[in-house]
């Protein structure tokens, strides 16, 4: 670094220390401070939700449409290829022809009067797919061989006799519609009455391969049926035998409801029923007999008593005896009606009549007297039945209830006894009545058995040469036209052949050149604006400023490009105060880019700071010749105030409203030094201080340091080689920074026009070179000699 810069430096920016020393610029220096780092957060999270999606199927598809478009003679010849062999194999090819028969089976199950027909078709549709696999059979096809012409075995000629079936098999196609009973046989010959006549024997075959196994099977049916029958008749009679003998020996009667008994049996039931009657009228008597002697231990009235002690007979004769028998009763009943009348009538004359007429105290005496009849007769004969009840009532009935209870034990004894006696009979024949049952489930059994053996053996009689209806509905035909080969199907075949193969080949060519060839193409895949365009530039004579074209050149061609970089960013709608400015490899020109975009700016009067972020290999620094120990990297290993230490570090090129901040030594640490905070207070400080911030980054895919300084700018954009640069590492590169959060505000094609590589920038390979294990320099001078050129490798 030349002492002129130094002393440009100083007198350019001595006024910017007196303001940094000043207490208000301090404090609004940490208000901006403190802005940008809200406006950083607020903006990294709103990125990382609203990444955009990377290269899709969809996009690949359109890509590929688009190569195919370009390659479109190609595809064309290809096509055109493919219909050139088909036509040539149409006309070549041997033709084939077809001839078809059709087989129709039925099932009858032996019953022509069956009227379940219809289940029995779709059980035949279940096992079509077996007399398809008959036609197929070697059976059939041997038969059908012996029926055919040797004229027409000309699909046999010069194969083995063993392998006839199996020409025959590759060329027979059996086939049925499904829910029907119809199978179709085709069969494809080089000869048309060949297939005719082959098919007609495989049909012939068939059914006479069927008619030998349905009789075959008919009559073994027959003969087995008639022997099980004889066995069950005689296994039948020996059973009846049996169970009347067994029956005979233990006394059981048969009912006319055909259902079996036994006398003792029925005794048993009969006097269980009697015993049980008989405990209810003991429990009964025992009950009365408690009742009746509470009533007369407490001196209640026993009359409730008497109907159950000695019935309605005695009951009348012991009131007779009281003086109030039925015609007592008559009277009470006589007067009690009387007093109801009286009672209405007095009602009725009170309506007409006052309380002191005559009539009216005639009536109420009368009621009077009648009340007064029947109260006194009520308590003459509760007297009177107090009194018999002390003197003889109560023991007679005492003496009743208890012969009561006497005889209804006696009796339920002499039950019991004979209950006994009876039901030991009975156990002893449970044996013989469980033998018995077995026994006539056993003769149910083989009468359900003999009974369809009849059945089967019915069916069969009533048709034996029935079970299976196979006729011919369809009879095969000579078919002249050939069915192969068909023109439509070739032609459709050969185009299909032709357009695949073309689209390999687009496809291989593609995968082989691996470059973007077209803005447009750029564009779409990327999903991002063009934002500039910059051909193909020869090398400047000179160092620093003066191999900057736009400093050098400022009304060349070359130097428009940049001014168009510079519109796009200006009027993009998008925040491009801070930009970082990276590449997809070394080698992209993304370093004299920036150099030249800054210098634009600076043209344009915006207060320009450019950063080189770089400090790998800090290709700015070397480009503009400020390598040396201050700054970036001094600024971030010291703890001095921000605003200070930026001051001590900027350099002034001499070009108004430009500055630049060179990488300063080669620290150990670049990433973390990058994701340091001290780095982001650096970007608020010169946000406050100028109008546009320029970044130089390393190539994305080389190291982290990109990603790490995008997500605390505005945006990033990406210099791309399309004559250099693969398609693949390209996505991959922006895929990267969509990952990472970072805004990627545009992309710019540089080295357009030219097939020869560019100098500028990095001089080595995709790897980069860069590693922890390069050397830190932190207190000498980064030379030219320590650069590490590599070979470009292959992506």
């Amino acid at each position: 670094m030349s002492s002129d810069f130094v002393e440009i430096q100083d007198s350019r920016l001595g006024g910017l220390s007196d303001l940094a020393d000043d207490k208000v610029s301090a404090k609004l220096h940490f208000i901006s401070h403190w802005l940008f780092r809200m406006n950083t957060n607020e903006r990294l999270t709103s990125d990382l939700d609203s990444t955009a999606n990377g290269p899709n199927l969809l996009g690949e598809a359109v890509r590929f449409l688009q190569v195919i478009r370009r390659k479109l003679p190609t595809l064309l010849v290809c096509t055109i290829l493919g219909g050139v062999i088909g036509t040539a194999w149409y006309v070549t090819a041997t033709r084939k022809y077809e001839s078809v028969s059709e087989i129709m089976v039925l099932k009858t199950d032996g019953n022509v009067l069956d009227t379940t027909n219809q289940s029995n078709q779709r059980s035949i549709q279940d096992i079509m797919p077996t007399y398809q696999k008959v036609l197929t059979s070697d059976r059939v096809l041997e038969g059908a061989i012996t029926r055919l012409p040797n004229a027409h075995r000309i699909d046999l000629k010069g194969t083995p006799k063993s392998r006839w079936t199996a020409v025959l098999k590759k060329n027979l196609t059996v086939s049925s519609t499904r829910l029907t009973n119809m199978i179709q046989v085709r069969y494809v010959s080089k000869n048309a009455k060949t297939a005719k006549l082959v098919v007609d024997a495989i049909v012939a075959a068939y059914l006479e391969y069927m008619n030998e196994i349905h009789k075959g099977n008919s009559k073994e049916s027959m003969v087995l049926l008639n022997r099980e029958k004889a066995q069950s008749e005689v296994a039948i009679r020996n059973k009846e035998t049996d169970l009347l003998g067994l029956k005979r020996d233990s006394g059981i009667l048969l009912h006319g409801n055909d259902k079996n008994s036994h006398v003792i049996i029925e005794q048993t039931v009969k006097l269980n029923d009697a015993l049980i009657e008989a405990q209810k009228k003991t429990l009964e008597s025992r009950a009365l007999l408690i009742s009746v002697q509470h009533a007369l231990a407490e001196g209640n009235d026993i009359q409730p008593y008497l109907q159950q002690a000695a019935g309605d007979i005695s009951r009348e004769f012991l009131l007779q005896e009281l003086g109030v028998g039925a015609n007592d009763a008559y009277t009470v009943a006589k007067h009690q009606d009387e007093l109801l009348q009286d009672q209405a009538e007095l009602q009725n004359r009170l309506m007409t009549l006052g309380p002191k007429h005559p009539t009216i105290r005639q009536l109420e005496d009368r009621i009077q007297q009648t009340q007064t009849w029947l109260s006194e007769r009520r308590h003459v004969v509760s007297s009177a039945m107090k009194d018999v009840r002390e003197r003889e009532l109560g023991p007679k009935l005492l003496e009743m209830v208890k012969q009561r209870l006497y005889q209804a034990g006696a009796h339920e004894q002499a039950i019991r006894e004979d209950f006994e006696i009876i039901r030991s009979q009975a156990l002893s024949l449970n044996g013989q009545m469980a033998q018995i049952d077995i026994m006539e489930m056993d003769l149910k059994r083989m009468r359900l058995y003999y009974d369809l053996i009849l059945e089967q053996m019915k069916k069969i009689d009533i048709g034996a040469d029935s079970g299976l209806k196979i006729s011919v509905p369809t009879v095969a035909k000579v078919v002249p036209s050939a069915v192969a080969p068909k023109i439509s199907t070739t032609v459709f075949l050969c185009t299909l052949f032709g357009l695949m193969s073309g689209m390999a080949i687009i496809y291989v060519i593609d995968v082989l050149d691996d470059r973007f060839r077209s803005p447009d193409e750029l564009q779409t895949q990327l999903g991002l604006p063009m934002l500039a365009m910059i051909r193909e530039m020869e090398a400047l004579d000179g160092s620093g400023l003066d191999a900057i074209v736009t400093y050098a050149k400022p009304d060349s061609l070359e130097a428009e490009s940049f001014r168009t970089l510079r519109s796009s960013i200006t009027f993009s709608t998008s925040n491009t105060q801070r930009l970082v400015m990276t590449s997809t490899e070394p080698g992209d020109g993304k370093t004299t880019t920036l150099a030249n975009l800054s210098v634009a700016f600076a043209q344009a009067k915006k207060k320009t700071l450019l950063i080189d972020a770089d400090l790998r290999r800090p290709g700015m620094t070397q480009l503009l010749e400020l390598k040396g120990p201050r700054g970036l990297s001094q600024i971030l290993r010291e703890t001095t105030p921000v605003a200070e230490c930026c001051l001590e570090n900027i350099f002034n090129l001499g070009i108004e409203n430009l500055d630049v901040m060179p990488s300063g030594s080669r620290p150990a640490n670049p990433s973390e030094l990058l994701a340091s905070d001290r780095f982001n207070d650096i970007l608020a400080w010169a946000e406050s201080a100028y109008d546009q911030i320029l970044i130089d980054a390393p190539p994305v895919l080389a190291v982290t340091d990109p990603a790490i300084i995008g997500r605390l700018v505005d945006g990033a954009v990406v210099v791309i080689r399309p004559d250099k640069n693969r398609r693949k590492l390209v996505l991959r590169a922006v895929e990267s920074f969509r990952m990472s959060g970072v805004e990627v505000i545009g992309i710019v094609a540089n080295h357009i026009g030219s097939k020869s590589n560019s100098e500028y920038g990095y001089g080595y390979g995709y790897s980069y070179g860069y590693g922890h294990d390069d050397r830190s320099d932190t207190t000498t001078e980064a030379t030219d000699d320590e650069y590490e050129v590599k070979t470009p490798m292959a992506a």
